[in-house]
């Protein structure tokens, strides 16, 4: 595919095939997004690839503390517990009244989705040491899009999700993550189920116009 392809097909796929991804591709990927830039080189970033049984463990386990109502206890700050600032906030607010739209008022199948991990046959989380600049966390969001994009450009389809990092302790389990690294994101990887409802609309929500988030001044 070329670029602009690549680029434009970048979208959330919510419910992927069983079908599994080959070892060497996934390696292969990761390998190849090491050449995103960091400050300094310094590569702050780790991966660890979760698939076949102890994927199928860790849904099972994610799945039992969601339905128990279990807090979520991320890493990183609490998305939804965050001071927004104004502008991000109208644009969230926006966002989020737009769903109903989206989901066709079905938005149960979007939170059976997010309940089960998207079926993603692989999970890929990124982590950063806890003894990092905040800067490690602007590369580590350049690493892991080099990451989607790649993985897209080979047949792949993503999902980035803040659901997948909710419970660190239970991702260590099964990731085998040190405690002294910070469970910063997370990628569901796999091919698209094209047939799933929840992925029948590629939606994607209206962006900006340029003049509210440009400004170029000489």
């Amino acid at each position: 595919m070329n670029f602009e392809d690549v680029y434009t097909h970048e979208h959330a796929t919510r419910k992927f095939l069983s079908r599994k991804v080959s070892e060497k591709l996934l390696a292969r990927l990761i390998q190849d997004a090491q050449n995103s830039p960091s400050l300094l080189n310094s590569q702050p970033w780790h991966v660890y690839a979760v698939m076949g049984d102890a994927r199928i463990n860790l849904c099972r386990e994610y799945e039992a503390l969601v339905r128990a109502g279990k807090h979520p206890q991320e890493d990183f700050a609490a998305m939804l517990s965050l001071h927004w600032d104004t502008f991000p906030s109208q644009n969230m607010v926006n966002f989020g009244a737009s769903q109903s739209y989206f989901f066709r008022d079905k938005l149960s199948l979007f939170t059976q989705a997010n309940d089960t991990m998207f079926n993603a046959p692989v999970l890929v989380y990124l982590t950063i040491p806890k003894a990092s600049p905040a800067w490690s966390i602007f590369d580590l969001g350049i690493f892991a899009q080099s990451l989607m994009l790649l993985a897209i450009n080979k047949g792949l389809a993503v999902i980035p999700a803040h659901s997948l990092v909710a419970y660190p302790e239970l991702v260590r389990k099964y990731a085998q993550i040190p405690d002294n690294e910070s469970v910063g994101m997370a990628i569901g990887i796999g091919y698209a189920d094209c047939k799933a409802e929840v992925n029948a609309d590629k939606y994607i929500p209206k962006r900006l116009p340029l003049r509210s988030v440009y400004r170029l001044s000489k």
